[in-house]
């Protein structure tokens, strides 16, 4: 059997957190990728990706357990791969030709340096940008700028990071095709890509694995290996089932269908979404006749699917609309929160809030302190304390929001103090 090009074995990612806490980004990572293939880490936002992806590359050094790349440890940056970003990562000062010659690592003399730029510039499209500037580029041209100084380091490893969530549909899907041409060819000696995506369509349509993740902690609940030929056909059945497929261990993974009241039993964290998006979901549905399937609500919303799901949980935690299976769609108090004015709108929202444990607990807190106010180091200290795994300035920023909409607490953003609204309460 042929050593793996990359082994990950027992990997955890833990960050330290103000007031002395952890966060576990990633928990008991074990994976592996043959040489020649290419892999997709897929998971909603949140979830460790791109921890992982930076992980496998060496930019970090896991809290724990060993990468091995074909089949020695590694120790710091792996200088085989190169880093494709979402926001391109380019030198605004910098022309095309300059940005690119940054990847390169080993050149002899000018005329070698040239010689390679040129024909990276011209497998990549670029030829007469040379001299242009990232700020006068489209966002497509400047993400060619970045795969170009990718490849120009002649990677056997090719790490992208949701390399065209940026970018428009054709866009992306130009590029995608350019991509697994370098690929196939074995363009600057490439054997390997390794995608980062929250696009199921996407890790169907170019991974050979795809590594699905699951949150809280980051954890890979499934590998699926992807055996339809190249080049892929999106419109075929064969294509359309296996998105389908993924799309079902995805939900089943990220939100099973279990008793919602099991959620409730104990203080749980909330979904990071905010109140307009609450709202813009409910109105997408009024516009559906109240029901729409996830992936196409996903669609609907412009939300990628991961955040769509947190985003639907937060509106079926508040009893306004329910999941079953891989549809979302109103419930009875739901239809009637929508309907209302502001006001009633308001009152509604408060009483739902106040029956999530974490939000009345927080509410709590405030009540029994001195002068019903406390800071927000406080409260994040007493979140962090009772959901460890969660960023307590993430839940903070959440409640908050959740809180000052249904006029149960009030914030002071200068003197960072959350107040009850007594009145309401």
């Amino acid at each position: 059997m042929d050593t793996p090009i990359i082994n990950l074995k027992d990997v955890n990612m833990r960050f330290k957190m103000p007031g002395g806490n952890y966060f576990t980004a990633l928990e008991n990572i074990n994976l592996f990728l043959d040489s020649g293939k290419i892999a997709a880490l897929l998971g909603p936002s949140g979830c460790g990706k791109s921890t992982l992806l930076r992980i496998i590359t060496g930019l970090l050094k896991p809290s724990s357990g060993k990468v091995y790349y074909k089949g020695k440890v590694q120790n710091g940056v792996n200088d085989k791969m190169a880093m494709v970003f979402q926001n391109f990562a380019l030198f605004p000062w910098k022309t095309v030709k300059e940005n690119i010659e940054l990847g390169i690592k080993d050149a002899d003399s000018i005329e070698e340096q040239e010689k390679i730029i040129e024909h990276i510039v011209d497998v990549v499209g670029l030829e007469g940008f040379e001299d242009v500037y990232p700020k006068e580029l489209s966002g497509g041209m400047r993400q060619r700028v970045g795969i170009a100084r990718a490849l120009v380091s002649n990677p056997e490893v090719l790490c992208m990071d949701e390399p065209f969530s940026a970018l428009d549909a054709l866009t992306s899907e130009n590029l995608r095709e350019e991509v697994l041409d370098f690929w196939s060819e074995g363009t600057a000696g490439l054997s390997n890509i390794l995608i980062v995506t929250h696009n199921i369509t996407e890790a169907v349509y170019m991974a050979d694995e795809i590594f699905i993740l699951a949150s809280n902690p980051g954890s890979i609940k499934f590998v699926f290996h992807n055996s339809l030929p190249f080049p892929r056909d999106q419109k075929s059945s064969e294509f359309l089932s296996t998105v389908d497929t993924i799309y079902n261990i995805l939900t089943q993974n990220i939100m099973p269908d279990v008793p919602k009241t099991k959620i409730y039993e104990k203080i749980a964290p909330i979904p990071l979404v905010s109140v307009s998006e609450i709202i813009g979901l409910l109105e997408v549905l009024d516009d559906n006749k109240g029901r729409l399937e996830l992936f196409e609500l996903s669609d609907r919303i412009k939300r990628d699917f991961g955040k769509t799901i947190s985003i639907a949980l937060a509106a079926e935690m508040l009893g306004l609309v329910a999941t079953p299976r891989h549809d979302v769609i109103f419930t009875a108090l739901g239809k009637k929160f929508l309907d209302a004015d502001v006001n009633e709108r308001k009152l509604i929202f408060k009483d739902q809030i106040l029956k999530i444990p974490i939000i009345k607990a927080v509410v709590e807190l405030v009540t029994q302190s001195e002068d019903m106010v406390i800071t927000r180091e406080e409260c994040e200290e007493f979140l962090a304390d009772k959901l460890p795994n969660e960023r307590p300035e993430d839940l903070f920023e959440t409640i908050v929001n959740f809180t000052l909409y249904a006029e149960v607490l009030d914030y002071d953003s200068r003197d960072e103090e959350l107040s009850l609204i007594i009145e309401n309460v």
